[in-house]
């Protein structure tokens, strides 16, 4: 190639770039967004940032190391947004919510003058944070299709340390609010994994079925969607809270213990 045209403003264009990888990541989130995830292929990312199709070897050398990347940036997302809701309401929005509970709502915490403080409530943290993954998958479809992908072991080999990492200081938030409810008596004592495994399944399986279109009938608007939202987390809430207060019956009433059984095997 002449070096004119090798220096020419288009090829400086096509093969230099201020911030390549954050070119890259944003051309390959388009992509998602509007073609899918099966269209992501990193010929494709190069394309759509404008940039040779050697372009993206030098920050992800596979297709698997690039969806990476791209989950470890969605998980970050949802990091801050249940980060966020633990902390409570901005400060701003403190005497609205004041002036809007009803009977029996926590009483918000002291942002402003003649507020009364709130003391922490492991329930309102539980409804807050689950609030906030619902929120955040649903307004990022496509994200949570990219984090939470199938991963093929075999060919892919296991996640790299900074997904495995970001995955679980998400996933700690739920748990962290598990415990607080276990504190104060409002989940049964036990495992707190058991408990936020449920409280996962819950609030994942909602926003999957929402963002996939199944609840469209169901929950014909934005109005419907967050009271029903909301009346998940608080069953989900006060289920636990009547198998922490259910007395536990004495032996004696329990009748004679039943026969060990052998582990099922496969």
């Amino acid at each position: 190639m002449p070096a004119a045209k090798r220096d020419s403003p288009a090829a400086k264009r096509n093969y230099h770039h201020g911030d390549l990888r954050r070119a890259l990541l944003d051309a390959a989130w388009r992509l998602v967004v509007e073609k899918g995830l099966a269209a992501l292929t990193l010929r494709e990312v190069a394309r759509a940032a404008g940039v040779s199709h050697a372009a993206p070897y030098h920050h992800f050398p596979t297709r698997t190391a690039l969806l990476d990347a791209l989950a470890v940036e969605g998980f970050a997302g949802l990091d801050r947004a249940m980060a966020e809701a633990k902390a409570g309401p901005a400060a701003g929005d403190q005497a609205a919510e004041a002036a809007t509970s009803g009977p029996g709502d926590p009483v918000p915490s002291p942002a402003e003058p003649g507020l009364s403080p709130r003391p922490v409530d492991g329930a309102d943290v539980m409804v807050r944070i689950g609030r906030a993954y619902v929120d955040f998958a649903c307004a990022h479809p496509e994200q949570l299709q990219v984090m939470f992908r199938p991963r093929h072991h075999d060919s892919e080999g296991p996640p790299p340390p900074a997904l495995a990492e970001i995955g679980a200081k998400a996933y700690g938030h739920l748990a962290d609010a598990v415990r607080a409810c276990q504190a104060q008596g409002l989940a049964p004592a036990g495992d707190p994994g058991e408990l936020t495994l449920s409280a996962w399944s819950l609030v994942h399986g909602f926003a999957s079925l929402w963002s996939q279109g199944q609840l469209g009938a169901l929950i014909p608007g934005p109005e419907q969607f967050a009271r029903q939202r909301d009346q998940l987390l608080r069953n989900l809430q006060a289920g636990w809270q009547a198998t922490a207060a259910a007395p536990v019956a004495p032996a004696a009433q329990m009748g004679s213990a039943p026969e060990a059984v052998a582990p099922h095997t496969v």
